[in-house]
């Protein structure tokens, strides 16, 4: 009797020892883990990349189609202004004041969904509403200012007037509506939000207080809606090959007839 007691503690004692979870084994399982999510992470932050991608895709995608919506509505001219910025002088620094003179309030009417389209995952939070800032927006427009007295590039657009566009340009004259620039993800150079405009740069000239072409998103490219409604996303360098060839002017290339 003594001896099968004995044999029964021992062979508990056997199954306690083979169960044990030992410091080792808990490395072991800690070490596993590390190499898991190390091998994870990557994967489910490029996911999360392009999810945001994709969502302002179709934020442009949905401004390009409101733009159309506009022009058909006003025989097929783009607006005179894009931005609060260019407001003419004497023009009240309020929110009601200014909402003419911003593209985000006069395509609102041709917005078709409820999101913010306007503001870009992937970029900076914006500031709160306030003078001189209302209308903040993470696209900016291939507007052309040749026509805005005291705007800040006016002497520039003037010496290239077929750079972007505005109130005397229409729709069906531009030549390769396919390759021109309409509107892209913009801010300024340290991802503050535009007001709407969008300057050739770091090409033309390089301003770090004005908006330009942002690549915000993965390996550095921006979405792009062109004059035909088409989006798509590229390197921001794909858009410019030299002062004449490049997809901010109505005539790119060379080759093309120039009024």
């Amino acid at each position: 009797m003594k001896s099968k007691l004995i044999n029964e503690k021992v062979g508990l004692n056997d199954i306690e020892s083979k169960s044990a979870f030992t410091l080792i084994d808990l490395l072991v399982v800690i070490a596993v883990i590390s190499i898991l999510a190390g091998l994870l992470l990557p994967s489910l932050a490029r996911a999360k990349g392009v999810a945001k991608k994709t969502s302002c895709l179709n934020n442009v995608r949905q401004i390009g189609l409101a733009y159309h919506g506009f022009l058909a509505d006003n025989s097929d001219r783009f607006p005179a202004y894009v931005t609060e910025r260019t407001a003419p002088a004497g023009t009240p620094d309020t929110a009601e004041a200014r909402a003419p003179y911003s593209y985000r309030q006069v395509l609102v009417p041709y917005i078709t969904s409820a999101t913010n389209v306007f503001k870009c995952p992937d970029g900076l939070p914006w500031p709160a509403p306030q003078p001189g800032a209302w209308y903040n927006t993470d696209y900016g427009n291939n507007h052309n200012e040749a026509n805005l007295t005291g705007a800040s590039q006016q002497a520039w657009y003037q010496a290239h007037p077929d750079f972007g566009f505005n109130e005397s340009v229409t729709a069906s004259s531009l030549p390769r509506p396919t390759e021109f620039i309409f509107l892209a993800d913009a801010g300024r150079s340290d991802n503050t939000p535009s007001r709407g405009g969008m300057y050739p740069q770091p090409w033309a000239f390089d301003i770090s207080s004005q908006a330009r072409m942002l690549g915000r998103h993965l390996k550095g490219t921006a979405n792009i809606v062109y004059a035909d409604g088409h989006v798509t996303n590229a390197n921001t360098n794909r858009t410019w090959r030299s002062l004449q060839d490049n997809n901010w002017r109505r005539y790119q290339i060379t080759t093309d007839f120039e009024p």
